[in-house]
């Protein structure tokens, strides 16, 4: 019997090596993460927060103040990718359009973030704040660098706030930079708004906590 396991094993990660080395995509992490939960026979944390289970449920992302143009596609993108994730995951999530958010966006004060609550019939508002974003370590290296604080709010009881945690920094790669002439900036921004989606999006559904580990190893893929 554990013999067959081994083998098992041994095939799983040879098939996730194997997507690892030609997958250039913003799923490199979904597939790392795949792999791994598959490796250790599924070992999963419950959700940090279980709210949004059978809610309507709206994602709005603030980029950071002192460079909110700069960063403001960058923000739409984390909300629309963690909008995508908690609806594949959260069981019985209603999630609003990410393009009803960007309309409220163009025509709104960040301040009146709970109008868009409102104005979309959202049970719950997942409120991101980016307090840093940048790409870059140094002029030469590629390092993916934000803080961000989170937040939950409960329309149905006067946009109370359910929910909240100080996430922090994030680095992608954790433990060193990437050369900047490896790929393009493009490139490096589409794996970084993935992987610090999905750190955020981990807190609303059950999840394997060693996923991350490895992914030093492949953010020069």
């Amino acid at each position: 019997m554990e013999r067959s396991f081994s083998r098992q094993q041994s095939y799983i990660l040879a098939s996730l090596m194997a997507l690892v080395m030609v997958t250039t995509s913003g799923c490199l992490h979904s597939i790392l993460a795949t792999g791994i939960y598959l490796w250790q026979g599924g070992n999963v944390v419950p959700a940090q927060c279980e709210v949004l289970e059978d809610a309507r449920v709206v994602v709005v992302c603030r980029p950071p103040s002192s460079n909110e143009y700069r960063h403001a596609g960058a923000a739409r993108s984390i909300g629309k990718r963690v909008s995508k994730m908690l609806e594949m995951n959260v069981p019985k999530i209603e999630v609003v359009s990410p393009t009803e958010v960007d309309n409220w966006i163009d025509e709104q004060d960040w301040d009146n973030f709970k109008d868009l609550g409102r104005a979309v019939r959202a049970t719950h508002i997942v409120y991101i704040e980016l307090d840093n974003f940048d790409l870059y370590k140094g002029t030469t290296l590629y390092q993916g660098n934000a803080d961000v604080h989170l937040s939950v709010y409960d329309m149905t009881d006067r946009g109370r706030e359910v929910f909240e945690r100080n996430i922090g920094q994030v680095l992608f790669p954790r433990n060193s930079g990437i050369p900047s002439a490896d790929k393009p900036v493009q490139e490096f921004q589409r794996q970084f708004i993935d992987v610090l989606s999905t750190h955020i999006a981990q807190y609303f559904y059950k999840h394997d906590p060693n996923a991350a580990f490895a992914l030093d190893a492949v953010a020069n893929k």
